[in-house]
């Protein structure tokens, strides 16, 4: 059974609240951007702008609940943003608009209308991935609002700065560095069971055997959490003697044609666990279609949220031992989260010379230029080291003693 999607927790506008705070005059009825050519006809049903957006919800965010939600909050973000701070709808928003708010998203302020009504459109300064993350979502929505027809331009398009650029660069280094160290992975694994509960008490057994199995499952599949939290025991198929999941996973439009990630004998024997940890059987059924791979104490599915949350709690158990063998590991262990896990497979992967279209299979990159970078960043840092050799030579030729 679906559940309600709603946009992110706390006091954040809900559609009937944000339309009633669209007065016929900025709702985008006739916003200076809706100017169609002679004979051009409007592909949606939407007569105002939030009407529009929620129809982009629809098309583009489907049934992923982390995708209504990220997308909702941008536009719903913007859309308070503009009527509060320009007095205008988004479908009368200007290039020189943009670059305002753009401004303002890296120095948000609390509009007085937003207090009185209790809406809390963001929470302190927001990151540069964070600002570059939500240009890139604004640039899709008003692209796919021209291309239905329903805005004649696309001011976001129009607006690319060299500061845009460097805070693009910048976000893409730093995911580069969000995984694990090998040597540290490879003590969780090895530490792993010994943080299995004792005490025998059947509900903190299965708990502690879903997060076993996440982490594990996460790190040998290389799978996005939203997409683990979608995946049921019908999505596993046995072709030949390899097993493979089915997965219409980021910005996959046809659930008729979904993409194969193989499932490694590390991540079918963690499965395989968690299976009969449920009390199901181990081997995977074809018709299991409503059986989630990883669900509730109660069988029910979960959330791509609640598996980062989970992921997170058993690294931060496990950061209290880790701190005895090396004490920079607690710190790196609480920073992991959900995606870290797919950045390390693809990292350790390609440190032990893995052929870079393998990885890239598994990752499901639609272009190698994301798998090439992971390749380039070990390359630099390999390099980098070496460059300490000329140091190690001159001290050792300087020194007396040798």
């Amino acid at each position: 059974m679906k559940t309600a999607l709603t946009a992110p927790k706390g006091n954040f506008p809900s559609k009937p609240e944000l339309g009633l705070a669209l007065h016929s005059w900025l709702d985008g009825s006739n916003g200076t951007n809706r100017k169609r050519a002679p004979g051009a006809v409007q592909q949606i049903a939407a007569t105002n702008d939030l009407e529009a957006v929620e129809t982009w919800i629809r098309a583009r965010g489907g049934d992923n609940e982390h995708t209504v939600r990220s997308y909702r909050r941008e536009a719903y973000r913007l859309m308070a943003w503009a009527v509060s701070f320009l007095g205008k709808p988004i479908s009368s928003m200007t290039s020189d608009d943009v670059m305002t708010y753009d401004d303002w998203l890296e120095n948000p302020t609390v509009h007085p209308d937003w207090k009185e009504r209790g809406w809390v459109l963001f929470k302190g300064p927001l990151s540069p991935s964070s600002r570059q993350q939500a240009k890139r979502i604004l640039l899709g929505l008003f692209r796919w609002l021209c291309e239905c027809g329903y805005l004649s331009g696309n001011p976001f398009a129009v607006v690319r700065s060299s500061k845009e650029k460097k805070v693009k660069r910048q976000a893409q280094k730093d995911s580069l560095d969000r995984y694990i160290e090998h040597d540290l992975w490879l003590w969780f694994q090895s530490h792993l069971d010994e943080m299995e509960p004792q005490q025998g008490d059947e509900l903190e057994q299965l708990r502690f055997e879903r997060k076993r199995f996440i982490v594990t499952f996460l790190y040998w599949t290389a799978l996005r959490r939203f997409e683990l939290a979608k995946a049921t025991l019908g999505d596993i198929a046995l072709q030949g003697d390899i097993w493979i999941l089915n997965v219409a996973g980021k910005g996959h439009v046809d659930e008729e044609s979904p993409d194969e990630v193989t499932l490694l004998p590390p991540a079918m024997d963690a499965l395989r666990r968690y299976l009969r940890a449920r009390g199901l059987p181990a081997a995977p059924d074809r018709n299991d279609d409503d059986v989630p791979l990883v669900a509730a104490l109660n069988g029910s599915p979960i959330t791509g949220d609640y598996i980062n949350r989970l992921l997170k709690e058993i690294f931060e158990a496990a950061s209290q031992d880790a701190v005895k063998v090396n004490p920079d590991w607690k710190e790196a262990l609480e920073r992991i989260t959900a995606h870290w896990m797919r950045h390390s497979f693809a990292t350790h992967s390609v440190g032990i010379g893995i052929p870079m279209q393998a990885i890239a299979d598994q990752l499901r990159h639609s272009s190698l230029d994301t798998t090439r970078a992971i390749y380039a960043k070990l390359e630099q840092k390999r390099r980098r080291k070496e460059l300490n050799g000329l140091v190690t030579y001159n001290q050792r030729k300087h020194d007396p003693k040798s």
